[in-house]
């Protein structure tokens, strides 16, 4: 996992080169226009979905876990919490969908921190992550996240 102010982003693409598109989206002002929904880019390793969610648990009650794909979770107005579990304490609830590439669990949270426009999370693959959650107050989210193929 990477937690991060988005204006470090940059320094992350020659690990993973296709933030560069993420960077590059970003930079365009597109998200901005768009329709919530689903999207394809250019690059066939990202795709992402933009989408608007009013935030509404407290704790999270399953974490959500990729084999795949890597979540890259940036607000574009809103703020939530987010949590991360350790993995080996994972439970699995509803089992793998390779659709989806996800699968969801009970775990114990390890790491809690707060996500607003200027951060981003990133969740590689086995990394048990729980957004949506309250920060204080309830709050309405309008969020992109970008899927990146792991290599």
């Amino acid at each position: 996992m990477i937690l991060d102010q988005l204006t470090n982003l940059h320094r992350y693409i020659p690990a993973l080169p296709a933030l560069e598109t993420v960077a590059s989206i970003l930079a365009s002002g597109v998200l901005k226009t768009q329709e919530f929904g689903s999207y394809k880019t250019e690059d066939p390793r990202v795709r992402y979905n933009l989408f608007t969610y009013t935030t509404e648990k407290q704790h999270a009650d399953a974490y959500e876990v990729h084999r795949k794909e890597i979540d890259v979770q940036i607000l574009l107005s809103g703020h939530e919490r987010m949590e991360i579990a350790d993995s080996a304490t994972l439970s699995v609830t509803q089992p793998y969908d390779e659709a989806k590439d996800a699968l969801f669990g009970p775990a114990t949270g390890m790491v809690t921190f707060v996500a607003n426009p200027s951060v981003f999370a990133l969740f590689f693959p086995g990394e048990p992550h729980g957004p949506n959650l309250i920060d204080t107050e309830s709050s309405t989210v309008v969020k992109v996240v970008f899927k990146v193929l792991a290599e």
